[in-house]
C-alpha cells in the first residue's frame, strides 16, 4: 500500500493549517452571532460545520487523488483490527482517563486563561451560556450532540490520526508525541484548555499508533465528545 511520508515541517503545517483557518472564522462570526443573542459555542459549531469539516475532508480527498487511492478510507494507514474485548478495553480506559484529567486541569486552566490570555475578549476564553435564551441553549446543545458527538471527531480522527500519523516515520519513536502535541495546539480556538488537551490526547495517540487500529480513536473521540454533549443537557433543568 503506496503511504507518502512527510517532511518535518510538513507534517508540522498540516497539523497546524487547519486551526489556524477555522480560528479565524470562529473570530469572525462569533461578534456577528452575539448580536444576535447567539452563544460563543454557536459559532464555533457552525464553524466547524461549515469550515472544519469540509476543509479536513477536502485535504483528506486531495491525498487520496495525490497517492492513486480509489476510496477516501484507504488513505487511514492504521487499518488494523483489534479483537472486540481489547477494542472495548482501550476504550473505556481512556474515556475513563480522559475525563478525569478534564476534572483535576479546571482549576489550572483558570490560572492559565487569567495569566496568559486575559488580553483576549472573554467570550473566546470564557464561554457559558449564562444570560441566553433557553431556545439559544437548546439549538446550541443539539448542534453540539450533532457535530462535536458524532461528525467532527470521525473526520479529525481520520484526519491526525489515520491520514497524518502514519505518515510521520520521519519522527521515529516520538511520532505519537508529536501528532499528540500538535493536534492539542491545532486548537487554537481553546487555548484555555491546552493543558488538558495535551495531557489527554497523549495516551489516545498512543494508542492508535501501537494498535494501528484508527477505531480506538475514533471511538474513544465520539464516546467522550457524547458523553460530554449529553451531560450538558443538564443546564436546560437550571
Amino acid at each position: 500500500m503506496f503511504m507518502q511520508q512527510l517532511s518535518k515541517p510538513k507534517a508540522v503545517l498540516y497539523h497546524l493549517y487547519p486551526g489556524i483557518i477555522i480560528t479565524v472564522f470562529f473570530a469572525v462570526l462569533t461578534p456577528f452571532f452575539l448580536n444576535y443573542q447567539l452563544p460563543p459555542q454557536f459559532s464555533i459549531l457552525i464553524t466547524i460545520g461549515i469550515v472544519a469539516i469540509p476543509l479536513l475532508l477536502f485535504h483528506l480527498n486531495k491525498t487520496k487523488k495525490d497517492e492513486h487511492k480509489n476510496k477516501l478510507r484507504e488513505v487511514n494507514g492504521y487499518p488494523g483490527k483489534l479483537s472486540l474485548g481489547k477494542l472495548i478495553l482501550y476504550i473505556a480506559g481512556l474515556v475513563v482517563f480522559m475525563f478525569f484529567i478534564w476534572g483535576v486541569t479546571q482549576p489550572v486552566n483558570v490560572i492559565i486563561t487569567q495569566k496568559l490570555f486575559s488580553w483576549l475578549p472573554g467570550w473566546y476564553t470564557v464561554q457559558d451560556f449564562n444570560g441566553y435564551s433557553r431556545q439559544a441553549i437548546l439549538i446550541t446543545l443539539v448542534l453540539n450532540l450533532l457535530l462535536n458527538g458524532f461528525l467532527a471527531p470521525i473526520v479529525e480522527e481520520y484526519y491526525f490520526r489515520g491520514y497524518l500519523l502514519p505518515r510521520m516515520a520521519v519522527w521515529g519513536k516520538w511520532a505519537f508525541v508529536v501528532n499528540a502535541v500538535l493536534f492539542s495546539f491545532y486548537h487554537f480556538w481553546q487555548p484555555n484548555v491546552y493543558l488538558t488537551l495535551l495531557i489527554a490526547l497523549l495516551p489516545l495517540s498512543w494508542a492508535v499508533w501501537k494498535t494501528k487500529d484508527l477505531r480506538v480513536g475514533i471511538y474513544t473521540h465520539c464516546a467522550l465528545n457524547i458523553i460530554g454533549a449529553l451531560a450538558s443537557f443538564g443546564l436546560l433543568t437550571n
